[in-house]
């Protein structure tokens, strides 16, 4: 069924081109005026000849500094709508979207219909939370929600692939073994939604769950 909004252009944001493109595939019957652009210059470009344009974006993997750059951008083009599509997201930063007037969220892994979903509800201007995301907004504070973060462990693992240190090499530091390292490495990618070290350290940096680091791209 074709969706009746030609007069607000939804905007894919993204700076990973298979991302744009997957999305694209998917909206683009649908809603056949979808645009698509990898920078923030390009989005605010469009915001200006589109004020009320619904963006479709990562507030992770996207030219964002943090959840506070990408409220400010709320708060610029009031009119606008926002869908976060995003690999992974914890309580905190779903409350953090919501303070900053976000409140349509998506996650990569879940299928067309609920992406469909909330770009229409973003088109609407209607709250929108994909049933993954409720899941993760209802779950119990506690040791369920910690697992979900990274473990003391890990954020030091995560610290020393930030720096650029080999698998063996941080197996030598940490005085453990070869496997343990890919294991540790392997969960942190799990938790994150996150599939090279480079989105690691840019998830870490950008969500705040690892402060201070000198890393290495």
């Amino acid at each position: 069924m074709k969706h009746h909004h030609n007069h607000t252009p939804v905007v894919i944001a993204d700076t990973q081109h298979l991302t744009r493109e997957g999305l694209r595939s998917i909206l683009q019957p649908h809603y056949p005026g979808v645009r698509s652009v990898s920078g923030r210059e390009e989005l605010q470009q469009v915001l200006h000849e589109h004020p009320r344009a619904v963006i479709v974006t990562d507030f992770i993997l996207f030219d964002f500094l943090s959840i506070k750059d990408i409220g400010e951008l709320k708060k610029q083009h009031e009119a606008a709508g926002i869908v976060i599509v995003t690999n992974a997201i914890n309580q905190y930063q779903i409350k953090e979207l919501n303070n900053a007037g976000i409140k349509t969220i998506v996650l990569k892994k879940d299928d067309e219909e609920e992406i469909l979903q909330a770009v229409g509800s973003g088109l609407k201007g209607k709250k929108y939370y994909s049933g993954s995301v409720l899941d993760v907004l209802l779950r119990k504070e506690g040791p369920q929600e910690e697992a979900y973060l990274l473990t003391t462990s890990e954020i030091d693992i995560a610290r020393l692939i930030s720096a650029g240190l080999s698998t063996k090499e941080i197996a030598s530091r940490k005085h453990i073994s070869f496997h343990t390292v890919m294991t540790h490495r392997k969960n942190i990618f799990r938790k994150l939604g996150v599939s090279s070290s480079t989105e690691l350290i840019l998830y870490a940096i950008k969500a705040g769950l690892i402060d201070n680091i000198a890393y290495h791209i």
